[in-house]
């Protein structure tokens, strides 16, 4: 459970494939689910838009409700025992928001999702077995949008049920099976600058509950942007950001892995990140985000969770009447600084991610479309328990009320 996402979305529609990842891994698994939930950001950002007097309040609202089959192959991302089974997945959102028309914004989003198991999955003989997935979300945010600052609050709650990479809030490689809450309160302060030029800064705090083996932890740390909006939908970024994680109860460890009684572990992250947001029509049919990012991470302890993180993201949308399409690629590598793959061969470790999706929807009227969605998670490295595939196919149905 990592940062929100930064740019304000088009429309409420959920985002393809699996609702609880993103490219931040592990817990940032469970987060990305306010990363790609397009809804962080509140409304578009539009400039001249001041108070003036005698202008009523303008509302909107939208409440999908979605259902669908499909497969699941890994189920629990495993890289020695994996298994497939057929899911159905029960989903509801509702979208409300007040235009900013005097200058305040305000946006509410509430979500639901529900991945029910047909063939129930075994994580070990000693644990219980996975019936499926639970992720619920929801999201209050607010922007002043005055001549030049533009002052903004946004408040998080996300509880999720899943299986997913570890590296980032555990020890050793591996999925594990968590059940945890996030709370996130993200201030930020907008300028604007003439020329459509401006910078950001902001402080997000968020707390993160998790049941066990999982250690509880706060995130917190200042974030700063600066970009260029040149155009509808249109924008460069580039962003810094400085994260500190300390655990409740998750341990320092010796160069080997092994956890030091008396300790406990804070990771520090400096993350780098440029993103370019381009729409090449005038009827906003078509649309990529291309984003690359740097990573950084350095413990307070022997240095077995420091790496270097890198890796780039190209995403689409493309609309053609009743037909939409959506997708994105991911890619990023893991290199450990002080980690190896064993005592007996002394080599550091390292990881490669590759994620895909893709959904093609069909609209047959104004509120009822039917949709194909597919997800792939491919993971590769020279640690054994480290390597995973699955795939996900899911075809179903959304209705707008």
């Amino acid at each position: 459970m990592t940062s929100a996402a930064n740019n304000a979305p088009a429309s409420p529609r959920r985002s393809i494939g699996a609702p609880w990842r993103t490219g931040s891994q592990a817990a940032a698994r469970i987060l990305a689910i306010m990363a790609a939930a397009r809804i962080a950001a509140g409304p578009p950002e539009l400039p001249g838009v001041h108070p003036q007097p005698d202008v009523g309040l303008f509302w909107d609202s939208l409440l999908t409700l979605r259902t669908a089959g499909g497969q699941k192959q890994n189920a629990i991302l495993s890289a020695f025992n994996p298994q497939d089974t057929p899911l159905l997945v029960a989903g509801i959102e509702y979208f409300v928001s007040r235009l900013p028309v005097d200058g305040h914004g305000f946006t509410l989003f509430v979500s639901g999702d529900e991945r029910r198991y047909l063939n129930p999955v075994e994580v070990s003989p000693t644990t219980a077995v996975v019936r499926g997935e639970r992720t619920v979300l929801s999201q209050a945010s607010y922007k002043w949008y005055g001549r030049t600052w533009v002052p903004s609050m946004a408040l998080t709650y996300l509880h999720a049920e899943q299986a997913f990479d570890a590296t980032e809030i555990a020890s050793d490689p591996g999925f594990v099976r968590a059940i945890g809450d996030s709370i996130m309160l993200a201030p930020a302060l907008r300028y604007r600058f003439p020329a459509h030029l401006y910078v950001e800064a902001g402080l997000p705090v968020n707390r993160q509950l998790f049941q066990a083996p999982v250690s509880s932890h706060w995130e917190y740390g200042p974030k700063a942007l600066v970009g260029l909006a040149y155009g509808t939908n249109s924008s460069v970024e580039i962003s810094f950001q400085d994260t500190s994680r300390p655990f409740d109860t998750r341990l320092q460890t010796d160069p080997l892995g092994q956890p030091l009684t008396g300790t406990l572990l804070t990771t520090h992250d400096q993350r780098y990140e440029v993103a370019w947001r381009h729409t090449w029509d005038a009827p906003h049919r078509f649309q990529t985000t291309l984003r690359g990012f740097h990573v950084a991470r350095a413990d307070n302890g022997a240095g077995y969770s420091d790496y270097t993180r890198r890796g780039v993201a190209v995403g689409t949308r493309f609309d053609l009447g009743p037909w939409a399409l959506r997708s994105q690629a991911r890619w990023s590598t893991y290199d450990f600084a002080r980690q190896i793959i064993s005592v007996f061969e002394p080599i550091p470790r390292t990881r490669v991610e590759t994620d895909v999706e893709a959904r093609i929807e069909y609209r047959w009227t104004p509120r009822v479309r039917t949709y194909v969605e597919y997800f792939h998670e491919r993971q590769d490295s020279n640690v054994p328990a480290d390597r995973y595939r699955s795939h996900t196919w899911l075809g179903g149905m959304e209705m707008d009320f």
